[in-house]
This record gives structure tokens, sequence and C-alpha cells, in this order.
């Protein structure tokens, strides 16, 4: 009986909501390829920057994130605040600039905006953004899809297939209906969701082990003896140990917070913006304090399950905040905590889809193609391929996304910040940047050196390292030329 009223609370909050918002921006849709890609720069820029938020947090907060805390305690806290602080300073330095390179909305894939400058057209550059897009944001988009299926199989005891091929048949009715427009206005509900249903697992919490100082005490006594998991600076964090690891904890949240320049489903929300300083202002205030809010509650909530699940047993982490509601939650309740969690993972599986189609049909074909069919079409066939993915892959939510994420960044991002900043360089060259960034990513996920530090800064650093000789080997050359010219 309980199963019966979850899944009835489920499908009433969940289905009942997305499905009549991604009805509404089917009928504001103005069916063009940039109203479906860009909303044709007509949403507001709260709703976009609630909705970049979602796109980026979603099932990795959920998931990810919440096993993390759960396995190794206040350390998440170091993570947590590189995490906003890279964000925060991601946001501020390259919003407006996205902005105004996009006026008018020209661009309507991040390959485009990077490669069509000055009168050039770098068409090989672009294919190559869009292959990486592709192969990157389908991982981070099967991740998605796969920490929802992770909450219906604990809500309701059903196979994890059965959560993955129910999200994916939602993306896919309200992505192919309605675009960006239809992501961006269900990513708003599902923020909604997502703070709702933390806060009542905080606030019920916090009530059962009878106020905050109560569960303050009972999450410290949660500590093995001699462990370091309850203290403020835990020496355990990184192979290195003492307080240099906390710094590289620090580093790795800061990298993947970093990580939002580089992710083409949260770039599109700001190149979606209107031209204006009040747009602006209004999406950085909202993106920073909404981010902020959110990842703090996440702390809490998720030190808290060590608190609610010490005496379940042996469980996966990454099912610890599932667990913890039905642990602490009437079944009606735990519905809808069901809902926060998969409109989550869905309010980034959509985003990511959307994006891998517009990379599907605006940068590896020559000219880019203007089809709005077309656009649909790719849109189904990257959410078949995402949840075939989903089905096959294997790996924990945390690190799965955490090499999308960071690939993105290194391999794209750091594309994107030399061209919002001018800094000129030959499509080869890069070609080479992005190569050497997303290739440092993979093989320092694959490598014992994650034990140390996450791939996110190395990826970063190898990219930009690569850039600064080749702008050296660049300028010596030209020196030589000089020389030559005037001998």
């Amino acid at each position: 009986m309980g199963a019966v009223v979850v899944l009835f609370s489920f499908l009433l909050f969940f289905l009942g909501g997305t499905l009549l918002v991604g009805l509404m921006a089917q009928r504001r849709g103005e069916r063009s390829e940039g109203d479906y890609y860009l909303a044709s720069q007509r949403v507001s820029p709260y709703a976009l920057a609630l909705s970049a938020s979602a796109s980026k947090l979603s099932g990795f907060m959920f998931a990810g994130f919440m096993g993390k805390s759960y396995v190794i305690g206040t350390g998440i806290i170091w993570f947590g605040l590189g995490l906003i602080v890279g964000s925060v300073l991601v946001y501020s330095l390259a919003v407006a600039r996205i902005q105004f390179s996009n006026r008018g909305g020209w661009a309507l894939s991040l390959g485009e905006l990077i490669t069509f400058q000055e009168g050039e057209n770098r068409v090989w550059l672009r294919r190559f953004i869009g292959c990486i897009s592709l192969f990157f944001l389908t991982i981070y988009a099967a991740a998605q899809l796969k920490a929802g299926g992770m909450a219906l199989q604990v809500a309701i005891d059903q196979p994890l297939y059965i959560g993955i091929l129910l999200g994916a048949a939602v993306i896919l009715f309200y992505c192919w209906s309605g675009g960006i427009r239809a992501s961006t206005w269900t990513d708003v509900l599902q923020t909604i969701f997502m703070l709702g249903s933390l806060l009542l697992l905080l606030v019920v919490a916090v009530i059962k082990e009878g106020g905050i100082s109560e569960l303050y005490e009972a999450f410290m006594a949660t500590a093995p003896q001699g462990s370091e998991e309850t203290a403020l600076f835990p020496q355990n964090l990184s192979s290195v140990g003492g307080y240099f690891g906390v710094l590289l904890f620090f580093l790795g949240g800061f990298g993947f917070g970093c990580a939002s320049i580089g992710q083409p489903h949260g770039v599109v929300r700001m190149m979606a913006l209107q031209d204006s300083v009040a747009a602006t202002r209004k999406f950085l205030a909202t993106i920073c304090i909404f981010e902020t809010v959110f990842l703090t509650t996440a702390v809490l909530v998720g030190l808290s399950t060590r608190v609610v699940l010490q005496d379940a047993g042996d469980f996966h982490a990454e099912l610890s905040l599932f667990l913890s509601a039905k642990e602490l939650l009437p079944a009606m309740a735990v519905g809808f905590i069901l809902a926060g969690v998969f409109s989550a993972t869905l309010s980034s599986a959509d985003s990511q889809i959307i994006s891998c189609s517009s990379s599907l049909v605006r940068d590896l074909p020559e000219p880019p193609r203007a089809s709005l069919a077309l656009a649909k079409a790719s849109t189904i066939a990257i959410v078949l391929l995402a949840t075939a993915a989903a089905l096959w892959l294997g790996g924990d939510i945390f690190s799965l996304v955490s090499f999308a994420a960071t690939g993105l960044s290194a391999s794209i991002g750091s594309l994107l910040v030399l061209r919002l900043f001018n800094l000129a360089i030959p499509e080869w060259g890069a070609i080479l940047v992005s190569l050497a960034g997303g290739a440092t990513v993979v093989l320092w996920h694959f490598s014992e050196l994650r034990a140390y530090l996450n791939e996110g800064v190395p990826g970063l650093v190898a990219a930009f390292l690569v850039f600064l000789l080749i702008r050296a080997a660049l300028a010596v050359h030209s020196a030589r030329g000089e020389k030559q010219q005037k001998n």
C-alpha cells in the first residue's frame, strides 16, 4: 500500500506539473530553429538562471554528492565550498561576455559561438567541438537518467531500467515539443521540487533528533574511533593527507565549479539572454544566490543522512538520500521527494540532450543545417543514445558526472575563454588546446593520480599550458620572419 501511495504522489507532483509545463511551452513556441534552441532570446533572465543551475546540479547532487557526503563526512564542506567559489567566479567573468558575443542570437550552438569570429569560419574546429560535445554530454545525460532510475528503484522497488525508460520518455515529450523553452520552464518548476525536497528532509531530521544541537551531537557520534569524518579539517581527504590534502579537495570542487564554463547546456542559457545590462544583473544575482543556498542545504542534508541511516546496514552510498526519505517521511511525502529527485535528474538530462541535438545539427554539417524537423529528429536520436548509455554504463554517479563536466570544461571551456578574452590562436592551435585539455582529463580520470586531485584543474592547466606554448612558438616564428626581412 505504501508503494502505491508513493507512486500516486510522485505522479501527482512530477508528471502532472512537467507535462502541463511542456504543453504550455509547446503552445508558446514559434516553430523555428532559433526558437527551438534559444527560445528567440525571450525567456526571463530569472528563469534562465534557475534553469542553468538546475541543469548543472541535479542528479549529481541528489545521488553523487549525497553519497560522497555520507562516506567522507565533513570533507564534503570543502568540496562544496570550492564548487561555489568556482561557479561564482565563472559566472562573474563569463555571463556578460557571452551575452555580448551572441547579440541577436546569431549562434545557436556553443561550437558556432566559438568558431565564427571576425569573418572567419573554422569548420574543422567546429566539427571537433561538436564531436567532443556529443561524447561527454551523452555520458553526462546518461548519468542523470541512471540517477533517476536509482531513485525510482528505491522508492517503489522497481528495476533500474524502469526509471531510466520513464525519464527518457518524459524528456522526449517536452524536449521534442518545446525545445529549450520547455526545458527552461520545466527546470524552474523542478528547482522548486529540488530545493523544497531538501528543506523538507532537513527540517524533519532536525525534528526527529529533537533540535539542531541534538542533530549536531548525533552527527559527531557517527565517526568511528580515531576517524576524521566529523573534523572541520579532515586529514584523510587526499592521498597526500594533512591540510594540503584539504586544499587539494577544495581545488577539486573549485575545478568542478569552473567546469560551468564548458558545459554547453549551461552556456546556452547565457546565450539565450536578452541583450541588456539589467538582464545580466538579474541572471547573475539569481544564479549565485540560488546555487549558494542550494549547495549549503545539500551539504547539511548529506551530513544528516549519516545520522538517519547509522543503523541501516550495508547499502550503496549514493542511495543515502532516497533511503533517508523512506526512513523519515510518510509515503505521500516520499513521493514528493522522489518527484524532486527525478525532477533534478531530468533538468540536467533534458538540457544536455538539447545541446547534443544542436551540436549534431549545427556543428557537424557545413554549412550548419537550418531545419526544425531535423533538430527534432536529432533530439530523438540523442535521447535513444543516452538511454542506451544509461542502461550500459557502470560506475557511480559522482565519477561519471565529474568526468563529463570536467572533460567539457578542459576541452571546450578553455576555447570559450580564449574566444571571450580575444586571445587569438590559429585553428590548428585551438584544436591542440582542446585536445590537450580533454585528453588530460581522460588520462587523469583513469590513473591513480585521481586519488590526489580531481581531474578538472589538471585538465584546464594542461589546456592553457599548450596555449602558452603555441603563442610563444608563434612569437618566436614571427620574430625570426621580421629579422629575415630586415636582413
